[in-house]
């Protein structure tokens, strides 16, 4: 058995969402590039790389990684999930 999908993903009105501006992929990915830069003085890329490494799997909720934790949640804007 072969799971299919249904239908397209229809694009999002713009409109309908009234105070909410989406990114595009590449728009989304500049943010996140931008925060990892402010957040741990590195680049999007270098995070990820570190990120598919290990490096930073599953950090404590200690202060000094808060910062990892506030990227951690920006990966779908990278386009990566955090599983």
């Amino acid at each position: 058995m072969v799971a299919t999908k249904k239908h397209e993903e229809e694009p999002f009105d713009q409109d309908e969402f009234p105070g909410i501006r989406f990114l595009t992929v590449e728009e989304g990915y500049a943010y996140f590039d931008r925060r990892s830069r402010e957040l741990l003085d590195i680049p999007g890329d270098e995070f990820l790389r570190r990120w598919d490494a290990g490096e930073f799997r599953a950090p404590p909720d200690a202060p000094e990684d808060r910062k990892h934790n506030r990227l951690v949640m920006l990966l779908p804007f990278a386009g990566r999930t955090i599983a």
